[in-house]
């Protein structure tokens, strides 16, 4: 199951990254691209233009439209002076003029126009006119809501749901965008989905956040398709249909969706659903990496790296894990670390790597592992066993076992202090109990030797037949050796 990082957890560590390591960046953020997995994608939307639809912003290039609108607007039609707000705002048939624009808005609003009051509060979230005034956007989302606005409530929603200019307030988002979602609007009806998807401000509801989906996706929405694929895929609210969520990301890919395009990547890297093919993984990874999606910059990075779909190229691989990092992903800022750590493809340097590895530890609690090991065998730092088990026991604390794992070799083998075997093999238990594969081969290492248990060859060969079924080259080593053992000391 692949693992979801929350859109909004992305922050960028700019400091750790020298000019020369931009490449193929986003024009957005994901969070601004992207609209799916609920909270990290729910997205505060764009200007739009109220009740003068699509054809007629376009035909405001004539200049006699724009007369036409200025006559009306002098005769005092609230529509006519939105639509001029519109035009001085976006430069659609008159020079581009924001402060007119927000007269104007003002002056619609008071005449009674909630969408004048919606698009205004756009201007200020969005620091068109200057330094971003959430608190004053949050007071005209206010007014427009209050009136009716749907793209005003969805807005407002989202302003409680991120806690923007406002204090953080799920049961007030869910308040809002379900008002938008009611009113018909599509985005609202995305938003809605992925409240109920994630239980924010509503218990959890997978199946209505199904349906939801489906009604945005019947309304023409392609974002939705993705979302839908991931409940269709993991049998969230529902059956499980791998076929149908498979047919969800490749319509979103074909629409040009980025995620739909990482997804199929990941499905025909692992050979989920589908024959693996790691060409046409590398291909749906491309689509999203040239989009700027960070994800797939770093899972095309993988791929250079180790040549799988594609020829080893480090210069690449090295090119788009630096792309993916100065988005804030936090796993390319941890293989950026290990790069750095072997000086392989890049000049060696133990001090870039520490500080990789902690920017990628905010949000990637595996790279505490790694920098706890720069600790425990003093390269690049001054050797700190204490510092070591700190961030070994960060990491375990975080949910990464490894770290449970790392606790243990040190309790075992003792380093500067006396060693603790019991303290060990507790620790490679709650490893194992964690699925980690060398957590068995080690508890069969401590049986087979007495170490940090009772002798028992018996139960050694049943860790390490564990180990070595999930894949850990060492305990099958272990256990042709340990046979033998067990064929000529048939009683142990």
């Amino acid at each position: 199951m692949r693992i979801l990082v929350s859109l909004l957890c992305l922050l960028a560590y700019v400091h750790v990254l020298p000019a020369y390591a931009l490449g193929w960046q986003a024009t957005g953020s994901e969070k601004e691209v992207l609209l799916t997995k609920g909270v990290g994608g729910l997205t505060l939307l764009h200007l739009r233009a109220g009740k003068i639809q699509l054809s007629t912003r376009n035909q405001m290039a004539r200049s006699a439209i724009i007369h036409l609108l200025s006559a009306e607007a002098l005769a005092g039609d609230a529509q006519a002076v939105f639509g001029m707000a519109v035009a001085h705002e976006m430069g659609h048939g008159i020079s581009r003029n924001l402060p007119v624009s927000m007269e104007l808005y003002e002056k619609a609003g008071k005449m009674g126009l909630a969408a004048a009051y919606n698009n205004l509060g756009e201007i200020y979230r969005r620091g068109k006119h200057g330094p971003p005034d959430l608190v004053r956007a949050r007071e005209l989302y206010q007014i427009a809501a209050d009136w009716g606005d749907a793209w005003a409530q969805n807005n407002l929603g989202l302003l409680y749901l991120h806690g923007l200019g406002v204090t953080q307030n799920p049961k007030l988002a869910f308040y809002w965008v379900k008002g938008a979602a009611k009113a018909g609007l599509l985005q609202g009806i995305e938003n809605l989905a992925g409240l109920y998807r994630d239980g924010i401000g509503v218990e959890p509801d997978a199946k209505r956040s199904r349906l939801l989906y489906k009604q945005a996706i019947a309304m023409g929405s392609v974002d939705a398709h993705v979302p839908l694929g991931e409940l269709l895929e993991h049998g969230d609210g529902g059956g499980t249909d791998l076929a149908a969520a498979i047919a969800h990301y490749r319509t979103a890919a074909d629409a040009g969706h980025l995620l739909g395009n990482h997804y199929l990547g990941t499905i025909y890297e692992d050979g989920v659903g589908v024959q693996q093919d790691l060409e046409l993984a590398f291909f749906h990874y491309e689509n999203a990496a040239r989009g700027g999606l960070a994800r797939s910059q770093f899972a095309m990075g993988r791929l250079y790296l180790l040549g799988r779909g594609t020829k080893v190229d480090l210069k690449k691989a090295i090119y788009l894990y630096k792309a993916a990092a100065r988005q804030g992903n936090a796993e390319a800022l941890n293989d950026l670390g290990v790069l750095y750590e072997n000086g392989r493809g890049v000049p060696q340097s133990y001090e870039l790597a520490m500080e990789f590895y902690m920017a990628s530890s905010e949000r990637f609690p595996f790279a505490l592992t790694n920098a706890g090991l720069l600790y425990l065998n003093g390269r690049g730092v001054r050797q700190d066993v204490e510092r070591a088990k700190q961030l070994f026991q960060s990491a375990s604390e975080r949910g990464e076992p490894v770290g449970d794992l790392l606790l243990g070799k040190v309790y075992l083998q003792g380093f500067n202090e006396e060693p603790n075997p019991s303290e060990a093999s507790r620790l490679f238990f709650v490893a194992a109990s964690k699925g980690v594969p060398e957590a068995f081969y080690l508890l069969g290492y401590c049986h087979e030797s007495g170490l940090c248990m009772d002798q028992n060859l018996a139960k050694a060969r049943d860790f390490y037949m564990m180990a070595a079924d999930q894949g850990y080259a060492e305990a099958a080593n272990a256990l042709r050796e340990l046979e033998w053992k067990l064929r000529t000391q048939p009683h142990n």
